[in-house]
């Protein structure tokens, strides 16, 4: 099997290729979510940038709760938050997901042993500033078998770039699906009316939401700030519940602390 899926990877463009190997490899264990049975809306913002704190007031101002993904290398560098602030959002009940330590894709980190002991440090580093995290956010999305399982024992789930909403019995916990909103949604920027849609299709079947923002981007404009706003006041007004990476997997899994007995918080 193994040489079958190696062989169809390397025709494939790499994104593609990796969840080409998903699909026919199958989910292990540890990667099985083990039910989808509640809907969500979650609020991601990649790479710590200082105008992420718009994104942050947005919900700050509704009492909503989302994920900043960090790097530890770039934390208080021109243009990115520094530690102190990092401090005050996840203070404030905000996740902050791990991006990697300078958000060099992982899959160019060779040996895989580099990149455990380069992600070990950086949590470490992180701690050391009184920040935690059990998410990580793929740089670049790059992630294969290989590294998600390598970097399981450190984190409770992994989210990806590859499109899509989670749905149905089949997710992988750590290859999560995320939908671009404001910069990177394509070239032909999907209409509020489009998001609206995805969120009243979660209000009749169990629906995981990501959507993926990059509020440094020039692509993002005020008005998708002003855009997102509005649809997380409609998610609140129509009953669907805006949540964290992790605390979304406390309402699917309350009773299981430790899911699938892979993870190991504080894993160094």
């Amino acid at each position: 099997m193994n040489r079958i899926v190696n062989a169809i990877k390397g025709r494939l463009p790499a994104h593609f290729a990796d969840r080409m190997e998903e699909r026919i490899a199958g989910l292990r264990d540890f990667e099985r979510l083990e039910s989808l049975d509640l809907s969500a809306l979650t609020i991601t913002c990649d790479d710590g940038a200082l105008r992420d704190q718009y994104i942050v007031s947005v919900l700050d101002s509704q009492n909503l709760k989302g994920v900043i993904s960090v790097s530890p290398d770039l934390i208080g560098t021109d243009g990115f938050l520094d530690y102190a602030a990092l401090r005050d959002i996840q203070a404030r009940g905000h996740e902050l997901a791990f991006h990697g330590n300078d958000h060099s894709p992982f899959t160019d980190i060779r040996p895989l042993s580099k990149l455990t002991d380069k992600v070990a440090d950086g949590l470490t580093r992180l701690r050391d500033h009184g920040l935690s995290t059990q998410t990580v956010v793929y740089p670049c999305g790059n992630n294969n078998r290989r590294i998600r399982q390598a970097l399981a024992p450190f984190f409770r789930a992994g989210v990806s770039t590859w499109f899509g909403v989670n749905s149905g019995k089949r997710i992988n916990r750590y290859a999560i699906r995320r939908v671009p909103f404001g910069a990177y949604a394509s070239q032909h920027a999907p209409s509020e009316h489009w998001y609206r849609d995805m969120i009243d299709a979660a209000l009749s079947e169990p629906r995981w939401i990501i959507l993926m923002l990059h509020p440094s981007s020039t692509e993002h404009t005020p008005d998708h700030t002003a855009m997102l706003q509005r649809l997380t006041q409609y998610a609140r007004e129509q009953g669907l519940p805006v949540r964290s990476v992790s605390a979304h997997l406390d309402a699917l899994q309350p009773a299981s602390p430790r899911d699938n007995g892979h993870f190991q918080a504080g894993v160094s």
